[in-house]
């Protein structure tokens, strides 16, 4: 079994993590246990949120398994981890950095008096210094960084010898030298831009508090790898009375800044073995046509986009390498900056191979399992349908309420969730190719296209790849892609099936499935 230790920061790295779990849920993860930490200032953040909902649902239908599993959905084993600075509504830069005491300090060094909020004062107005924190850092990153760096340590301080999720997550790092560790967040925003740069040596520091001799050496004895993503998405400015706030025409040059500062900054470039650059030159607007743009909270849902499956496909590559890196040295002393362009096949469509490379088969044929399995057991509903066979029986009416809700936020969301009906996690992600121009994404146009009352009947046995895909299955003139399934399925009893009927379920889906379309 391996381990992989993500991190995810502020909205932007939220996303991502999204992706990470859908790729667990494929089986791109297989024999892999994932220890994630869901890192925000804004923690009633709708992304935050829908995460954790992800989440929770994902362990759900792995429960009746112990630890990890391989060629099957939700191979991956996730335990999920999460911290929020305690910014209650008020809180402020001068509540939590002690303003008033700084300025109050007063020196007079050979005529020259200053105050210790001197150095304060050359980089937060006023205004920034009592901008509510509870909707994150807003952009401001000379903020950010010095406020989540303290954060943490003090949440180490406070929790030593208690216990605290991210107490926890350190201790897990200290425990298991040479663990993989990998970062998402944005370079332009608040939260993830505020805590890149600085959260290894953070938690290095917190690992010094938390251990017997002080020690805790986490960087040298770990591997850590990020993404750097840039001014991919844009939205409307927020319908707020506050002063400070994030604007997105200024990513542009929040992104350049950071650029430079990530690749001239010794420090950075020691601590990270791999860093990815991903963007793109026209960002999308976010900003739903239903709602207002807002500072942060719960109504800040921002949707999916193809460019966070972009930055999980980087950490699916930096957790190879580092797998590789332990028999024989990949990574050097210096990090490696990899540059990712997004390219389209001969029909300007997103390709599998635009994302996962030389695995381009490996996630075809994980991803098509996924998505056959949307249909099947959404709107064809057929965990219901194993209740009524022996093999079967054990499934409970929770047990194929989250298998459905799960393919729900997969694929299509209707009659989940009032505040965001529609598409799901793989619907999101090809309408933002389309909007981005291209003519299609992974999988054939139909497959994204079928309405409430007709996707029961979608056959994805010859319409869910592109026309030039060699997977495809027959079926018989009386047949259906349905039925074909179920045939194939078989209703065999299974010797352990009342124990894991849920796990065995989605194998023989999996197994079935795959000799199908003979992958």
């Amino acid at each position: 079994m391996n381990v992989y230790n993500i991190i995810a920061i502020g909205g932007t790295g939220m996303r991502c993590a999204e992706c990470v779990v859908h790729l667990c849920a494929m089986g791109m993860f297989d024999d892999t246990e994932i220890n994630l930490l869901a890192l925000d200032t804004d923690y009633k953040n709708g992304n935050f949120k829908r995460l954790k909902n992800l989440i929770g649902n994902y362990n759900r239908i792995t429960s009746d398994r112990d630890g990890v599993a391989s060629n099957t959905l939700f191979s991956a084993k996730i335990n999920y981890y999460t911290f929020s600075p305690d910014y209650s509504a008020g809180t402020n830069y001068d509540i939590v950095a002690h303003y008033s005491d700084a300025q109050a300090s007063t020196h007079d060094d050979d005529g020259v008096k200053w105050q210790e909020s001197d150095l304060v004062d050359l980089f937060l107005t006023p205004e920034m210094r009592k901008m509510d924190l509870q909707h994150g850092y807003r952009a401001q990153t000379q903020m950010g960084s010095m406020l989540m760096y303290h954060a943490i340590k003090e949440e180490a301080y406070k929790n030593k010898g208690k216990g605290s999720d991210l107490v926890r997550y350190v201790e897990n790092l200290m425990t298991t030298p040479g663990s993989i560790v990998f970062l998402f967040g944005s370079v332009f925003g608040g939260t993830g831009a505020s805590s890149i740069p600085v959260l290894p040596h953070a938690l290095q520091e917190a690992a010094k508090i938390l251990s017997k001799d002080g020690q805790g050496d986490l960087l040298s004895k770990n591997m850590f790898g990020t993404v750097m993503l840039t001014n991919y998405f844009s939205f409307d400015a927020p319908n707020t009375t506050d002063s400070v706030f994030a604007t997105s025409d200024k990513f542009a040059l929040n992104s350049q800044a950071a650029l430079s500062f990530y690749n001239e900054d010794e420090t950075v470039r020691s601590t990270y073995k791999r860093l990815y650059m991903i963007g793109r030159e026209k960002p999308r607007n976010v900003s739903r046509r239903d709602a207002e743009s807002v500072t942060g909270g719960d109504a800040q849902r921002n949707p999916e986009d193809y460019i966070e499956l972009a930055a999980a496909s980087a950490a699916y590559d930096f957790y190879q390498n580092a797998k590789a890196h332990m028999d024989k040295p990949v990574f050097g002393d210096e990090a490696e900056i990899f540059y990712r362009t997004m390219s389209s096949d001969d029909n300007n469509s997103l390709s599998f191979e635009s994302f996962f490379g030389t695995d381009k088969d490996k996630f075809a044929q994980k991803c098509g399992i996924m998505m056959a399995s949307a249909f099947l057991f959404g709107p064809q509903d057929f965990a219901n349908n194993r209740r009524r066979h022996e093999s079967f029986r054990a499934l409970t009416e929770e047990n194929v309420k989250d298998i459905r809700d799960f393919f729900r936020m997969f694929y299509d969301l209707e009659c989940l969730d009032e505040k965001e009906p529609g598409s799901g996690w793989i619907k999101q992600m090809q309408e933002s190719a389309i909007e981005q121009g291209y003519q299609g994404f992974l999988f054939n146009q139909a497959a994204y296209s079928t309405a409430p009352n007709t996707a029961g009947k979608f056959k994805y046995n010859e319409k869910l790849f592109p026309e030039t895909s060699k997977y495809h299955y027959s079926v018989s003139l009386i047949s259906s892609a349905y039925d074909t399934f179920k045939k194939e399925f078989g209703d065999n009893v299974f010797g352990d099936s009342d124990k894991t009927a849920v796990s065995a379920l989605l194998k023989r889906t999996y197994d079935t499935f795959t000799k199908l379309y003979g992958f």
